[in-house]
């Protein structure tokens, strides 16, 4: 019985820790624009990188790829997406005085003004033309322009996709009547000047003209660069961004009430009047959901698993279960605490897993699509075998090898540069669910056991030093051999489809891209560490220190040619990440390295 209440109290605390950034959303800003309640402004159906997705995901991309986060403070509180995309729209001179926007390299945020690794759009656009000037070479600070400049570009187009403000009028709704005023006033002069047999007046057409220039530069940019537009206003099964529909001669009625309801909004909201921008924005979206032939179902599902954040409610979980684990090592009465980290490695598991259905659905698509899907796919695979098999054999080291798998592969997926959970379409090359699942997963699923047999060998070789004895050392080698073979089988298998696959789309099974190296380096090394261990040629402990390189093997052959940025798989390349890079190779290094230490004697 007490073992129940026990189980029963840890699954409400797991469900709790993993729901808790959704409690904070209710509990702050967040809830007025991107609470879940239905309808919600967070819901509204917004078209970016050729999908169309809620403008919650819409907008925390957009964010993500200014400011490296998907929340910023703003007035002292913490602000969500969509409520920063209207405070953009609705207050342009105060938010480009916000320093959001971020820069890694310290150099060029000090050369902005900036402070730490943030700065201004009005610190930023000044220097425009300097930093268009710095872009020659290869150097770190050409590069840190271009970057300033991408989020510049990114912090533009956020800012007029929502309403507009021409010059001369007041407020977004006085844009509309002005645009309406000085279009009826050039049509009425030339049908004038045509009746008339005249040339038209000038100074009568001077305001149209003048408006329609500038909207016409805007969809000019837009289309530049059509996965960085943002476009909100429904029109002919299509969206198009305010711009664009203000040029539009037969503007749709849905597009008619978007257009004036969002102009409503940021009107409302630059005018302090929050409750009411929330409340026209939640209107407009119970109008659109009854007039446009949309899935809603599916709109508002990704805008709760964005305010859900299932992924950070796993890294949560994973933490709290490896720190039981780790205090349950130190505790002579450790039955409960142990109760309560195989409880919470249980929902983590689940919650990770759950975060990866949850975009198959959203996109239609294998679980594998991206860098940032497949850091999440090998980090729900090493710790769902973990897991498993902590619970069939109830080994503590190969529960906190799942835990700081899942762990680790959570924190670096949510900290790839200026990246983040996006869902655009897919690139033409892997526009395939078949080859995406029976190439790309299978492979996952060779990298993931492969970290995970090294992470175990690394633990046994570092507890050899504080006194595991040649028993434990055998059983660690023997289990890690056995997870190789999971590995080396599923390297192998997903190496073989890739290259069926590059033959059909490349027209060569094999080019020695550096991606495809990778996959052959990562594949020979489980191979010579398996034959190695089975032809007795290295002992127990060598083979270890062979599987925990291996990480180092599978890291580079993955994740180091995506930093190299060379090759055909372009779509996986990342700016950033060496100093994170080496830093896991150094700790791999050490861990192998401990081999050479002299074993504590019990």
């Amino acid at each position: 019985m007490q073992c129940k209440i026990t189980l029963f109290t840890a699954f409400f605390v797991a469900l709790a820790i993993a729901l808790s950034p959704l409690f904070q959303r209710i509990g702050s800003s967040f809830s007025s624009f991107d609470g879940i309640g239905a309808p919600s402004p967070g819901a509204l159906p917004c078209l970016k990188a050729g999908r169309v997705m809620p403008v919650s995901s819409a907008a925390a991309d957009s964010l993500k790829l200014a400011s490296g986060r998907t929340s910023v403070n703003l007035g002292g509180s913490r602000t969500g997406p969509v409520k920063w995309l209207l405070a953009l729209n609705a207050s342009p001179a105060k938010m480009a005085g916000e320093p959001f926007l971020r820069s890694d390299n310290r150099d060029m945020v000090e050369f902005l003004g900036g402070r730490g690794r943030y700065f201004s759009y009005a610190d930023a656009v000044e220097k425009a033309g300097l930093l268009r000037g710095s872009l020659r070479g290869n150097s770190p600070q050409a590069h840190a322009a271009e970057a300033v400049l991408g989020a510049l570009a990114v912090y533009e187009q956020a800012g007029v996709a929502l309403a507009l403000r021409l010059e001369g009028t007041s407020g977004c709704l006085g844009t509309l009547d002005a645009w309406h005023e000085a279009m009826a006033e050039a049509s009425a002069e030339l049908e004038a000047a045509e009746r008339e047999k005249r040339h038209p007046s000038l100074d009568r057409l001077y305001r149209a003209n003048r408006y329609f220039q500038f909207l016409q530069a805007l969809v000019q940019v837009e289309e530049a660069d059509p996965n960085v537009a943002l476009r909100v206003i429904p029109h002919e099964g299509s969206y198009l961004t305010p711009a664009a529909a203000l040029l539009e001669k037969n503007l749709s009625p849905a597009g008619w009430t978007a257009l004036k309801a969002y102009a409503a909004a940021c009107d409302a909201y630059a005018a302090g009047d929050e409750s009411t921008a929330a409340e026209t924005l939640r209107q407009l979206s119970g109008e659109l959901e009854s007039i446009l032939p949309m899935d809603s179902f599916k709109l508002h599902f990704e805008h709760c698993v964005n305010a859900i954040e299932p992924f950070l409610g796993g890294f949560l979980l994973y933490d709290m279960s490896l720190v039981c684990f780790v205090v349950s090592l130190f505790l002579k009465r450790r039955k409960t605490l142990l109760h309560f980290a195989t409880v919470f490695l249980c929902m983590a598991v689940l919650w990770h897993l759950f975060g990866i259905a949850a975009r198959m659905y959203i996109q239609s698509r294998p679980p594998v699509t991206n860098l940032y899907s497949s850091v999440v796919f090998a980090g729900a695979v090493a710790s769902l075998f973990g897991g498993t098999l902590y619970i069939l054999r109830r080994q503590l080291p190969v529960a906190a090898i799942a835990c700081a798998s899942g762990l680790l592969s959570l924190l670096v997926a949510m900290n790839l540069p200026y990246s983040g959970d996006t869902m655009g379409m897919m690139r033409a090359v892997l526009n395939s669910n078949f080859w995406l699942t029976m190439h790309v997963m299978t492979i996952m699923i060779g990298y993931g056991s492969v970290f995970f047999a090294g992470f175990l060998a690394s633990y046994h070789l570092v507890a050899r030093f504080f006194g595991q004895g040649e028993k434990g050392l055998k059983a660690g080698a023997c289990g890690v051999y056995r997870i190789l073979l999971v590995a080396l089988f599923f390297c192998f298998l997903g190496t073989m489809l890739g290259g069926i696959w590059a033959d059909m789309s490349w027209g060569r099974f094999w080019g020695w891209d550096p991606k495809e190296n990778g996959a052959l380096m990562t594949l020979l090394w489980c191979s010579c560490s398996l034959h190695a261990r089975l032809l007795h040629v290295c002992s127990c402990q060598g083979f270890l220190v062979l599987a925990s390189l291996g990480n180092i093997v599978a890291a580079w052959g993955w994740f180091g040619v995506n930093l190299m940025g060379i090759g055909l798989h372009s779509y996986g390349f990342v700016e950033g990440g060496w100093f994170w890079f080496f830093l896991f190779v150094g700790l791999q290094v050490l861990a192998a390295a401990s081999a050479l230490i002299p074993q504590r004697s019990r």
